[in-house]
């Protein structure tokens, strides 16, 4: 009898262990629906081309048929050129194009990136992996897979980059 409550609770505590939680500095884990009231999105200033642009070319635009090409490929949105090219001022105005105020494909019809809004901004709730929260209730058949499609999260710090840029006005410059 001992050993079945000693086996139930750590099963108890493996479970516990592996939901929810946060990234080890603080910040929520990427499947719980994001604190915007205790998150500071004014500091530190974020720049689209220092901050962001190579977290989307890392992980998001390295090929062509994810987000690396300005036609986009089965629907996919223009994020940026591949890792270590140079983007170009027509690129960064199709990206804004695409993404800045569209309509995202969720049911809800959040768009994509809402400026000043990363709560009401559909590649927030897909980069945290969060598309059951606030005004969204996903499934992969309605909003697609969480991103990066490779399955890991993104650091908190690049995804509080991104949040950071959408909440000071997502600009591209």
């Amino acid at each position: 009898m001992r050993r079945f409550l000693l086996v139930s609770l750590m099963a108890v505590a493996s479970a516990g262990a592996a939901c929810g939680g946060d990234d080890g500095d603080g910040t929520p884990a990427a499947t719980e629906c994001f604190d915007y009231a205790r998150f500071d999105a004014t500091t530190p200033e974020v720049s689209f081309r220092t901050d962001v642009l190579p977290v989307f070319q890392r992980s998001c635009a390295f090929s062509a048929t994810c987000h690396g090409a300005v036609a986009g490929s089965a629907g996919f949105t223009f994020l940026g050129p591949g890792v270590g090219a140079e983007i170009t001022d027509e690129e960064l105005a199709e990206l804004a194009a695409q993404n800045v105020g569209a309509p995202s494909r969720a049911p809800s019809g959040m768009p994509r990136i809402t400026a000043g809004d990363p709560a009401r901004s559909f590649l927030m709730h897909k980069v945290d992996g969060t598309l059951s929260c606030g005004d969204l209730e996903c499934t992969p058949e309605t909003c697609g897979a969480p991103m990066p499609y490779s399955g890991s999260t993104l650091p908190a710090a690049e995804r509080d980059a991104i949040r950071r840029w959408i909440a000071q006005g997502a600009e591209v410059p």
